[in-house]
């Protein structure tokens, strides 16, 4: 229960959740509580306790279709940027940092000649060694704040692609079904507000993951 409510989890998690249910809440309180007062969700579960569900499950689903639809792990920039053939980094920050990690984790950085002649190798020893500084400097208090920062946006993203639908489908039944123009314009709002987050998501999560990166590979250097 403390792992669940720790600052990563509350944050990156938890906020992106109830940001996102907005349009299934909606949902709840003004149809089925008003139109179906014995609901069998609040028989079992109660209100409160539907609510902490919910964000639950929503937390899990969020992050779920973010990283199916919208994370590509081999592109992810900490990769990326360990690469032989990229420019990201200078020649001497990825020497200073292919010496700490053989004196480390006793793991070599791949050169050159290992990316041409085993591209596919390289991938998998670039990510372990990524993996190993990452376990190393997890603690560190910028790298949590990034991590945070990214994990918030993933995880809002995958979650505005259930909230856009939702929200689009509240617009039809507060016009016309269940008649309520404050509801059905704060549907418009959220839809609009969703699919904002959707437009713009490769900017976003570009720029959320290369300053991890940055930050990731500097805290690891002074560690």
């Amino acid at each position: 229960m403390k792992m669940l409510f720790d600052e990563y989890n509350r944050k990156a998690r938890i906020y992106p959740a109830l940001l996102t249910a907005l349009p299934i809440f909606l949902v709840k309180h003004y149809i089925i509580d008003q139109y179906f007062s014995f609901s069998l969700t609040q028989v079992i579960l109660g209100d409160i306790s539907m609510l902490a569900v919910l964000v639950y499950l929503f937390s899990q689903i969020n992050r779920f279709i973010s990283k199916i639809l919208f994370e590509k792990k081999v592109d992810f920039p900490t990769d990326k940027a360990l690469f032989p053939s990229s420019s990201v980094l200078s020649k001497e920050y990825r020497n200073n940092l292919a010496q700490k990690v053989k004196v480390d984790f006793s793991l070599t950085l791949p050169d050159l000649k290992d990316e041409n002649e085993n591209e596919e190798d390289t991938k998998v020893r670039i990510r372990e060694i990524v993996k190993s500084i990452i376990d190393k400097v997890r603690d560190g208090h910028l790298l949590l704040q990034h991590n945070i920062e990214y994990g918030f946006f993933r995880n809002l993203l995958g979650g505005s692609v259930v909230a856009s639908i939702v929200s689009f489908v509240n617009i039809f039944l507060f016009s016309f079904c269940f008649k309520n123009k404050i509801l059905a314009i704060t549907s418009v709002i959220l839809f609009f507000a969703y699919l904002f987050v959707i437009v713009f998501r490769k900017r976003a999560l570009k720029h959320f993951s290369e300053e991890y990166t940055q930050v990731l590979f500097r805290e690891y250097l002074g560690s």
